[in-house]
């Protein structure tokens, strides 16, 4: 058996990380000890509160690898969706191929398994409530108090699904006072309209109110030249509506509803490479390309949670109960340019059959492959979480339970034309997969303070889940004499209906030692363990045996060294974190051969494989009036144990989606004058190259990346009012969202690509 200890190599980096920190210690007690410098004032860096471990602490004092963003640190920075978050957070990284399914991965783990037999490596949470489909995390950041992500498996704590990280949605509370309000215009190029706010204030003495609001309204970034359409448009309106109830002091209640709607068309798909045959059709406009149709990319979300609050005698109880509705529908050209699917050439068969005089004649017409595919899915959750936590003395504790049903009814099509060295041919496939999981667990944790400086904290999740899936097959899969589905006797049959049951559970422990050095300097060191259940595979399997193979559950072990440190009178903040993970059974979706006349399918294996890195985060007040912070992160991950795939062992390999530098830089310069608070900023986002997949393919290389944005603000002295010019990648980088190799003459790359250079103006009014 392979140990799971830290590698020398990697020894050397732990003991860096510690140097540093060490140093940063007594640069904190050398600091804390000499005077302000004349005429400097005794500013210092914003408190952070948190809530990662379900109770309100200093970020300072929390021995989790967090980064945390205020809602004011929202709006200036104009992060206004996940990407953003994703864009300033050390060993974070999202795809998007569509809207509404983004692809989150984080420390070299993540999932863009799309199937309802599969869930999310990455759990996102509003409010406390577990968000179950990456439909409804494509959401707009609005009336948002702070957002907390959380780095590395959260075993104990979390619900389901938490092996790589959490990301925390924390909304603002309706206040119980006189009314107030917000309300934010906002105009860009690429006819952007933005309209967002809220109007909160008490009801009577014990009851508060709010409504919030988001709107959106954007032209699109592309063009479909075919019908003079606008490609990847954004169409979205947002509401939220929240009842706060105090019927005592031992009492709250917050009610939540919400609800949100986009109507977009999806993004352009680009031929950013080809080996030869394709090479003609590359378009000179990146964002432009000829589609028979505009498709769409439409989402409803809607739900609602009640979250109880009450105070016993020396204890907490809180009961979260919360039910989500998701609709999803897409459709899309995925290959880039028009194709006439009637045209036909096979060299091997009777030439009276053809309408196409040779190969290259055909070659000389259009693009050697058309894939169009159309998806919809409906999923709902229900959750009930209860928690009772208590402090005592020098124990600080925490119990609880959870259940979770989530059901989910996915349907797809896919409609294609390959021209190939061995002739044309065509398919069109309908496929439907179903999904009923329940979800169990109960978890404990507590915390004792063996002295002043010393804590140590143990926690321990007992998870099960329990699905029922059945998958449907129908269709022509490919236009020769092997065009029919398997069934489970190995028969071709046009289609299938088959079910199948599964079930997984685990324990996972969490163990942190804590040491506060001093009142400027933390450390810690934690061992978690995580857990992500196993699925069924469901993206167009050619066979009901394929569609019925279960693949297993993924595990992290995550050795963790932290510190957390202030200097310089609390101007200067720098927080680290070195990291080892050791993955098991990680779920990893890859092409895979079903045999010689039949096009290849997805499916989900299992390998092992480490990520190991360091993470620092910083804030410096340089002056009174300009600030610096920024982070940086490194990841060498990597395939550790045999894990072959038609024949290719990809131990070794790199892990997918996981560039191993990235780098943020944010300066802020604020002075105030006669007409009110001016404020400028500068950001700066850098991310090393990476392989879209774990085959490490070179045509799947996205090569290093960088974005620039600025603002200048200004604002009154009572911040009554604000106004804010703003442009995001000032240098019009043409960055990767998405990539994609095909293969049927010859491998050609299709990408679609991020927002290019965009700039507005916003004007916000507070009452």
């Amino acid at each position: 058996m392979k140990s799971t200890s830290i590698p020398q190599t990697h020894r050397r980096a732990l003991a860096v990380g510690i140097a540093l920190a060490m140093s940063g210690s007594a640069l904190a007690q050398e600091q804390d000890q000499d005077a302000l410098p004349q005429g400097q004032s005794n500013k210092s860096v914003e408190v952070i509160q948190v809530t990662a471990r379900h109770k309100v602490e200093s970020l300072q004092e929390t021995p989790i690898a967090i980064s945390a963003f205020s809602g004011d640190q929202l709006a200036n920075s104009r992060i206004e969706a996940l990407n953003g978050i994703a864009e300033r957070v050390p060993g974070f990284q999202m795809n998007v191929y569509n809207a509404a399914e983004p692809e989150l991965f984080m420390r070299g783990i993540g999932s863009d398994i799309e199937s309802a037999g599969a869930g999310a490596a990455i759990g996102i949470y509003v409010d406390g409530v577990y968000i179950s489909r990456g439909v409804a995390a494509a959401m707009d950041l609005y009336d948002l108090a702070s957002v907390e992500v959380l780095r590395g498996p959260q075993g104990t704590l979390y619900g389901k699904n938490v092996v790589g990280g959490a990301i925390n949605f924390i909304t603002k509370k309706p206040s119980m006072a006189y009314p107030e309000g917000k309300v934010e215009l906002t105009a860009g190029n690429y006819g952007l309209l933005q309209a967002r706010g809220y109007v909160t204030g008490g009801l009577s003495d014990n009851v508060g109110a709010k409504l919030a609001f988001s709107a959106v309204d954007r032209d699109g970034f592309g063009k479909n030249t075919h019908t003079g359409n606008d490609a990847d448009t954004l169409e979205r309106y947002s509401v939220r509506g929240q009842l706060l109830i105090n019927p005592s002091d031992e009492l709250e209640i917050l009610l939540s509803a919400d609800y949100s709607k986009s109507d977009s068309m999806p993004t352009v798909r680009h031929i950013s490479y080809s080996e030869g045959r394709n090479a003609a059709f590359i378009s000179a406009a990146p964002r432009e390309a000829d589609n028979e149709f505009d498709g769409f990319e439409d989402t409803e979300v809607k739900g609602f949670s009640a979250n109880i609050r009450y105070d016993l005698d020396g204890m907490t109880f809180t009961s979260i109960t919360a039910y989500r509705d998701n609709d999803f529908g897409f459709y899309e050209n995925a290959a880039a340019g028009m194709v006439d699917d009637s045209l036909f050439f096979d060299p091997w068969g009777d030439p009276a059959n053809n309408n196409v005089a040779d190969d290259d004649a055909l070659a000389a017409m259009q693009v050697d492959d058309m894939w169009y595919q159309h998806k919809e899915e409906q999923s709902s959750q229900f959750s009930q979480e209860f928690r009772l936590a208590g402090v005592h003395d020098k124990l600080d504790w925490q119990m609880g339970a959870y259940y979770m049903r989530e059901d989910i009814d996915r349907h797809e099509m896919v409609n294609y034309w390959f021209h190939t060295p061995w002739g044309t041919t065509t398919g069109k496939i309908y496929n439907s997969t179903y999904a009923v999981t329940d979800s169990y667990a109960v978890f404990g944790q507590a915390s004792y303070n063996l002295t002043d400086a010393w804590r140590v904290t143990a926690g321990l999740r007992w998870s099960e889940d329990e699905k029922d899936f059945r998958s449907v097959a129908s269709g022509r899969r490919f236009d020769n004499w092997d065009n029919m589905h398997g069934d489970l006797d190995g028969n071709r049959v046009e289609g299938y209906d088959v079910s199948t049951q599964g079930s997984w559970d685990a324990w996972t422990p969490s163990l942190v030692v804590d040491y506060k050095a001093s009142q400027d300097l933390f450390f810690y060191y934690s061992l978690a363990r995580g857990y992500k259940a196993g699925g069924f595979n469901g993206e167009g399997p050619e066979s009901a045996e394929e569609a019925l193979a279960s693949f297993a559950p993924e595990f992290a072990l995550n050795h963790e060294l932290g510190f957390k440190s202030q200097a310089f009178n609390d101007r200067l903040r720098l927080n680290g974190a070195l990291f080892f993970t050791k993955y098991t059974d990680l779920q990893s979706q890859v092409w895979v051969e079903t045999g010689p006349n039949t096009p290849a399918d997805l499916e989900v294996r299992n390998g092992t494989g480490e990520a190991q890195g360091l993470e620092l985060e910083f804030t410096a007040l340089l002056t009174d009036n300009l600030t610096l912070n920024g982070a940086y992160g490194y990841i060498d991950s990597e395939f550790t144990d045999t894990f072959e795939v038609d024949g290719n062992d990809l131990n070794g390999n790199r892990m997918r989606r996981t560039p191993e530098h990235t780098l943020n830089l944010a300066a802020a310069y604020e002075w105030e004058t006669d007409l009110g608070l001016w404020a400028a900023r500068l950001d700066y986002q850098y991310q090393d190259e990476y392989f879209f997949d774990n085959s490490n393919d070179p045509l799947t290389k996205v090569d290093s990346e960088y974005t620039v944005n600025a603002s200048l603000q200004l604002a009154s002295v009572d911040d009554s009012w604000r106004v804010q010019l703003w442009a995001k990648n000032l240098t019009d980088e043409q960055n990767i969202a998405s990539t994609t190799v095909y293969a049927a003459w010859d491998n050609t790359v299709f990408s679609s690509y991020k927002a290019p250079r965009t700039f507005g103006i916003s004007a916000t009014y507070q009452f």
